[in-house]
């Protein structure tokens, strides 16, 4: 009787080991790069927050009339909404009244411009020119700025 042969379309063990480990050196080679990715997303992320805020202060000052100023508290990396009422400062309700807090190691402050560590914003649309910085854990940093009173705040650059 002929002896027929089976045809096997499996892998071996000995393969699948070889190709675990070549995943998994590269995988080790990528990780140190992929590290600095969620610090530069989160640093984007609280730019974007801060400027929507600078938008929102400049609309608030124009609908309502008065004055509004964003606080930087650079020992605290947060930052706050107010309304100016005569001499004395209240916060906004609901969630824009909340401090906005930036992620751990990470630090905020006013580099230009600003009156007393504030941004304000005025009811004819003005608002008081200024440049903020934001840094990441890493020292990445982007400028956000102001250069004349209506203009909006946009990013400047980022540096690594």
């Amino acid at each position: 009787m002929p002896h027929r042969r089976r045809d096997n379309f499996g892998f071996t063990l000995i393969e699948l080991v070889v190709v675990l480990t070549i995943i998994t050196i590269a995988l080790g080679m990528a990780a140190p790069s992929l590290r600095g990715w969620s610090d530069g997303a989160k640093l984007r992320d609280a730019t974007d927050q801060f400027i929507a805020t600078t938008q929102y202060a400049r609309n608030q000052a124009v609908l309502s009339a008065s004055e509004h100023r964003i606080t930087i508290d650079s020992s605290s990396t947060a930052y706050a909404l107010e309304r100016q009422s005569g001499t004395t400062s209240e916060a906004l309700a609901g969630d824009w009244g909340q401090p906005a807090e930036l992620p751990v190691h990470f630090s905020i402050q006013i580099i230009s411009g600003g009156e007393n560590g504030a941004i304000v914003f005025y009811p004819d649309a003005r608002s008081a020119p200024a440049v903020v910085r934001i840094t990441s854990a890493r020292g990445e940093i982007i400028d956000i700025a102001s250069a004349f009173p209506a203009a909006p705040f946009a990013r400047l650059e980022a540096t690594p």
